[in-house]
């Protein structure tokens, strides 16, 4: 029988080396490799430990940076806030004064001039005979001295047509001056109303005489008017009109939208630094005639004139103290609720009141007088000086009642040198 010569080759192939096993020898050599390479690892963590105490030691050292950058800083922002509370006094006021309009007086007055027309339309229910007077406004001029001259009620103006205006209450119209060198007439506006009803005294634009100064060739050429605005108004007819109650209700409802319109006018028109008060307005109102409009309705209109008047504060104030406190020295106060008081003007009235020249009133209620003081004198005066000189610093400012004052950083003793 002829040998497999393949075969045994392949049964030696089974016995290759990659088939031996290991002898245990060799594998307890290696297993104690292992165990060497595992103590290495236990030592690399010990070496890791060592590095936590540096970590631990530049915290440290930035731990300490931080504090002194906040000590240096609380060093550099250096300060004092000083808290103070001025002298104060409540008074009761019950007095009557007198304030002029020219400057460098101690108490002194601003007119704010008020012209208003406020007009609605209304019903006309009525046929009636109507005989309406024209209206309007002229600008009245005087040129005769620099004296102020009074006209009185109903003084008449002539066109030189020969209608006659009359004005419906006294005006005084200022003297003429100098400005620029030159001489100026003085002026002043007034509302007139025709001497007779009818259409034919509504006039465009013209100029005006005054009869009851013919007696004067002087005194007639030197006063003299002009319009401001046309005649009109002027009717003798039948129309429909608005009823009488409807007509007072209305012409009511006017006035008042004009007094409010014009507080709040002239209080945002009022200059800094200034007090209006509630009661000092002086005004009038003119009821213009009735106009017809599309047939069957009219319009009402209502003309107010005058003035309000307002005050410098602390020229009020200090005056309200030297008759309220006594012994008072003149010293600046203030007094916070001065428009609380109440404020009756005495002269002048009417529609003229713009013009005026001094006015009286009086004033009353109880007023909460606070001294003023110097603030910047006062860090002037503490600039360097320790914090228990403050009580002798604080003696050269009698307006001052106390004063607190909280220096920066806290440990300081003194107030800064610079401000």
């Amino acid at each position: 029988m002829v040998k497999n010569i393949f075969q045994d080759v392949v049964t030696r192939e089974r016995k290759s080396i990659r088939h031996v096993p290991i002898p245990r020898k060799e594998r307890e050599s290696n297993e104690q490799s292992e165990d060497i390479l595992y103590e290495r690892e236990e030592f690399q963590i010990e070496e890791s430990g060592s590095f936590s105490w540096r970590r631990i030691l530049l915290w440290g050292i930035a731990g300490l940076f931080f504090i002194l950058l906040i000590i240096a800083l609380l060093t550099s922002f250096t300060g004092a806030t000083v808290t103070v509370s001025a002298k104060a006094q409540t008074v009761s006021v019950q007095q009557e004064f007198i304030a002029s309009r020219d400057d460098g007086t101690k108490l002194r007055f601003v007119p704010l001039p008020i012209d208003e027309t406020t007009e609605t339309v209304i019903p006309a229910e009525i046929e009636r005979k109507v005989e309406e007077r024209a209206t309007g406004t002229i600008i009245i001029y005087n040129n005769f001295s620099d004296k102020p001259q009074r006209l009185i009620k109903n003084t008449r103006f002539e066109t030189k047509d020969g209608f006659i205006y009359r004005v419906g209450n006294s005006i005084i119209v200022p003297g003429r001056m100098r400005k620029n060198g030159q001489l100026v007439p003085g002026s002043v506006e007034a509302a007139v109303v025709a001497d007779s009803p009818g259409s034919e005294y509504n006039i465009s634009l013209t100029d005006f005489t005054i009869p009851g100064f013919k007696s004067d060739p002087a005194r007639f050429s030197a006063f003299y008017a002009r319009s401001k605005t046309s005649m009109s108004g002027g009717f003798d007819g039948v129309v429909k009109v608005p009823s009488e109650e409807t007509l007072r209700l209305t012409r009511a409802s006017l006035r008042e939208i004009a007094v409010r319109s014009i507080r709040e006018q002239k209080l945002a028109a009022s200059p800094p630094g200034y007090v209006l008060f509630d009661g000092a307005i002086a005004i009038s109102h003119v009821s213009l005639p009735p106009e017809p409009k599309d047939g069957n309705r009219s319009l009402v209109k209502e003309r107010t004139t005058g003035a309000v008047f307002v005050f410098k504060e602390e020229d009020i104030a200090r005056e309200i103290a030297k008759v309220a406190i006594p012994n008072f020295n003149g010293t600046p106060v203030d007094i916070p609720n001065l428009k609380g008081l109440i404020f009756l003007l005495k002269e002048p009235q009417g529609g003229a009141a713009a013009e005026a020249q001094t006015i009286r009133f009086s004033l009353q209620g109880e007023a909460r007088v606070v001294w003023l003081f110097n603030a910047y004198k006062l860090r002037e005066a503490l600039l360097g000086k320790n914090r228990d000189e403050l009580a002798s610093v604080l003696l050269n400012f009698p307006s001052i009642e106390r004063a607190e004052a909280v220096i920066r950083p806290f440990w300081s003793r003194a107030f800064p040198k610079n401000p």
